[in-house]
C-alpha cells in the first residue's frame, strides 16, 4: 500500500465574474497500463512496485466564469497545463497479456497535457441546452520510445466538441438531441516496407510511436419523451408518475472506427507491387432505435 498526499491552492476573485488559479500536486498509488488504443476489458492495471513508481504531477489552471442576461446564460473558459512524472508506456513489441514479468515490458518518463475548455449554457426557456469545446494535447517523452521525442499519448484527442439541446414541445412532449465529435485516437502504423526473399515485410522506418490517427469520431442521438397524464379521469391528481422515451442512437449511422487492421493484397510472394489495404471495424455502425417505459412510485 502507499500513502498519498495532495496539495492544492486556489484564488478566487469575484466582482461580476470569477477568476481562479489552481496548483495541484498529486501522488498516485496505482499506475494504469493499457495495451490497447480502444476501451475493452483486457486493459492491464498493475500496482506500484519498486520498479514501477507512482505517477505524480503538477497542474495549473486559469479560468473565467460569468452568468449574464439575468442568469439565463452561463459562460466559462478555462486553460490548464499539467506536468507529470513516472508516466508508463510499453516497449516496442511488448507482451502485456498474462505476463508475470510485466515490469520488464515497461518504460517510464515524463508527460505533459495542456489545453483550453469553452462552455456555454442556456438555462431557461422552452429551448435550452449547452455546448462545450476543448482544444487540448496530451504527450509523453520516454527514453527508448519514439527516439526520445515527444509523442501523443493514447488519450490525446485535440478536438472535443459536445452539444446537447432540449426542447419542450408541449406539456407532455419534449425532445432532446446530443452530438459529439472527437479527434481520432492515435496509434502506431508502418511507414514503409521491405522485401526479404520475395516477402514484403512492413516496417516502422523512423521507429515512431503513435504516428497515425484513426478517423475522427462523431455521432448524433435524439430522443422524444412523452409524460404520462398528471390527473386521473375523475380530476384527481395521480400519486405516481410515468413516461415513455423513444430514442434513436447514431441517427445518421456513423461508422466510427473501433479497430483498423492493415492487410496486404494477394501476390505477397511475387515480384509484383504489393498494395496495402486498411480494414476498419466498427462496433455500432448503424442506427439503433429504442423504446423504454419508466414508472415512478
Amino acid at each position: 500500500w502507499s500513502i498519498c498526499r495532495e496539495k492544492r491552492w486556489s484564488v478566487w476573485r469575484e466582482i461580476r465574474w470569477s477568476v481562479y488559479r489552481e496548483k495541484r500536486w498529486s501522488h498516485y498509488a496505482e499506475s494504469p497500463v493499457s495495451n490497447t488504443v480502444a476501451s475493452n476489458p483486457l486493459d492491464i492495471w498493475t500496482p506500484s512496485t519498486n520498479n514501477i513508481k507512482p505517477q505524480i504531477g503538477d497542474q495549473f489552471a486559469l479560468g473565467y466564469f460569468r452568468n449574464f442576461n439575468e442568469n439565463k446564460w452561463e459562460f466559462s473558459v478555462e486553460g490548464y497545463y499539467r506536468a507529470t512524472e513516472n508516466q508508463l508506456d510499453y516497449i516496442n513489441g511488448a507482451d502485456l497479456l498474462i505476463n508475470k514479468y510485466i515490469e520488464g515490458e515497461l518504460l517510464s518518463g515524463i508527460g505533459r497535457a495542456y489545453g483550453v475548455e469553452f462552455y456555454l449554457q442556456r438555462k431557461v426557456g422552452k429551448l435550452n441546452g449547452w455546448v462545450s469545446y476543448t482544444l487540448s494535447r496530451s504527450e509523453f517523452k520516454i527514453e527508448g520510445i519514439n527516439n526520445h521525442n515527444w509523442y501523443p499519448a493514447l488519450f490525446d484527442r485535440p478536438h472535443n466538441l459536445k452539444m446537447a439541446l432540449f426542447y419542450d414541445l408541449n406539456k407532455r412532449w419534449s425532445m432532446s438531441a446530443n452530438f459529439t465529435y472527437m479527434t481520432g485516437t492515435p496509434t502506431t502504423a508502418p511507414t514503409s516496407k521491405y522485401y526479404s526473399q520475395g516477402v514484403a515485410i512492413p516496417l516502422n522506418a523512423e521507429n515512431a510511436r503513435n504516428n497515425f490517427r484513426l478517423n475522427d469520431t462523431h455521432r448524433l442521438d435524439i430522443a422524444f419523451t412523452m409524460q404520462g397524464r398528471e390527473f386521473k379521469k375523475n380530476g384527481e391528481k395521480r400519486k405516481n408518475r410515468d413516461y415513455w422515451v423513444f430514442s434513436i442512437y447514431n441517427v445518421y449511422a456513423s461508422r466510427n472506427a473501433f479497430v483498423v487492421d492493415f492487410k496486404q493484397s494477394d501476390g505477397r510472394f511475387t515480384n509484383q507491387i504489393i498494395k496495402t489495404e486498411s480494414l476498419q471495424t466498427s462496433i455500432i455502425g448503424s442506427m439503433i432505435p429504442s423504446v423504454s417505459y419508466n414508472y415512478k412510485f
